[in-house]
């Protein structure tokens, strides 16, 4: 009976998938730099219209839409990958200085390369280049193809959780807001970054989370975890899992197998077990040391970097006596940032303890059905106060925006607020030009973080006057 209501849309699905693999092909085979022919332009489109026409089957299978209701879904997700695949010729500075070099290294050195680290990326990903570099079509189209799958897995796992959240209702919207998502589209298709990986699989787990599926959820938050150190944004929901006993130990004990696992084909390479348990050491520890903020909406937009002389925000500092208004580097030094990186860093440590401590002390308050306000608030949290953030941190922050604002209407300016923030804050590095100073978008962020801080607080007060009465 299922297979016979689902045959219709699964026909119109596989008919509308067909026609985005015809129309992608011959738009790549008269756009696309690295294409060489009909037959390259044929296997590109196939890969990304596979990755359209599973997301389309989860669709169905999940919504189970009307006739109408599919066709303009199937239409818009197909103009959004038309979208993506328009822009997979874009070499973001990343690419150039960092992908396409650790791919070169994978194409020399081959599955033995695996015994040391290859850039700053966690295993995981590692992985994914070595196989990238095995594909015949053009390695910058193969990275992007991976964050596009992720993409759309992302637009499922949201839609999913709006459902869980707002009902059935809310199913479609999410899914394809997130299609077309500025941040989701510049990130993957355009930047060739991989934060839709780790985020999906983050949205995934808070869903598994909420639906009492929490075994799932460890192992996939697990594998979030080894692709992106950020996930650690989300742990403070985990520790609220625990506290309410939704986590037990054997979940525990799965997250950290299921880590550990992904490290075998590192291990087989000849990588020691120390030495794959210490990426994210080396990688937190041994870079970027001229700023305390790169480009995120963060409070440090208001502190001064290594060249603040020749930047209109700190003329003022140039007339204060002592100070050198000509120097390039006038009263920061290149010895003294670290220290003052390192300052803020413990600084942050601090107060985040506090914040922790404080909810723990009134754990009581904090009940199950405030995972995502939680999840929300250290999302934007704690990428606000961290020195040495990068603009795409704050992509968790975006889909948890998202998901707020479907659950409470009054809540709808959230995403105006964070995910206005996070794009305008990606514009200077992808286009060298500066709309709008950030400034602003660091006291947008910050209205958000007030915003989520008042509603958590809010709801704690009811509980423990509930408590209370109950009492």
């Amino acid at each position: 009976m299922n297979l016979r209501r689902l045959s219709s849309p699964v026909i119109l699905t596989g008919l509308m998938t067909a026609a985005l693999l015809l129309v992608q092909a011959a738009l790549m085979a008269a756009g696309l730099e690295e294409i060489s022919g009909a037959g390259e332009a044929l296997a590109l489109s196939a890969l990304y219209a596979l990755v359209y026409g599973g997301a389309m089957l989860a669709y169905v299978r999940l919504r189970r839409p009307g006739t109408g209701e599919l066709l303009f879904a199937g239409v818009f997700a197909a103009v959004s990958m038309l979208a993506r695949t328009a822009m997979l010729d874009f070499r973001s500075a990343d690419y150039v200085s960092f992908l396409s070099l650790w791919t070169d290294m994978f194409r020399e050195g081959g599955f033995s390369l695996l015994a040391e680290n290859v850039g700053d990326y966690n295993l995981l990903y590692q992985y994914i280049l070595l196989i990238i570099t095995k594909a015949p079509l053009h390695e910058l189209y193969m990275i992007k193809w991976v964050s596009v799958i992720f993409d759309y897995v992302l637009a499922v796992a949201m839609m999913l959780a709006a459902g869980h959240y707002a009902g059935e209702k809310a199913k479609t919207p999410a899914f394809l807001l997130v299609c077309v998502m500025p941040t989701v589209l510049l990130d993957g298709a355009c930047w060739g970054q991989c934060d839709a990986v780790y985020v999906s699989l983050i949205i995934l787990s808070l869903y598994f989370l909420e639906t009492e599926r929490p075994m799932r959820s460890a192992v996939l938050l697990a594998f979030s975890f080894a692709f992106k150190l950020q996930t650690i944004f989300f742990f403070p929901v985990v520790l609220l899992g625990l506290i309410h006993r939704r986590y037990k130990l054997r979940h525990a004990l799965a997250f950290f197998a299921a880590y550990l696992l992904t490290m075998v084909p590192a291990l087989l390479a000849g990588r020691s077990l120390a030495d794959a348990l210490s990426v994210y050491a080396a990688q937190s520890m041994g870079q970027y040391y001229d700023r305390l903020t790169y480009n995120a909406p963060n409070l440090y937009l208001f502190f001064p970097m290594l060249e603040f002389s020749v930047s209109r925000e700190f003329t003022w500092m140039r007339y204060i006596p002592g100070i050198d208004g000509k120097a390039t580097n006038a009263y920061l030094t290149a010895d003294l940032m670290p220290t003052l990186q390192h300052a803020v860093l413990y600084a942050c440590v601090v107060l985040t303890l506090i914040v922790v401590v404080y909810w723990l002390i009134h754990y009581r308050e904090i009940t199950p059905d405030m995972t995502l306000e939680l999840a929300l608030l250290f999302a934007v949290y704690l990428p606000f106060v961290m020195p040495k953030i990068h603009e795409r941190y704050f992509f968790l922050a975006d889909m948890l925006s998202v998901l707020y604002a479907v659950r409470r209407k009054d809540r709808r300016f959230m995403p105006l607020l964070v995910v206005g923030a996070s794009l305008m804050c990606c514009v200077p590095y992808l286009t060298r030009q500066h709309p709008i100073d950030k400034r602003w978008l660091a006291l947008m962020m910050l209205a958000a973080l007030v915003t989520i801080s008042r509603d958590l607080l809010e709801r704690m007060r009811e509980n423990r006057a509930a408590l209370k009465g109950g009492a």
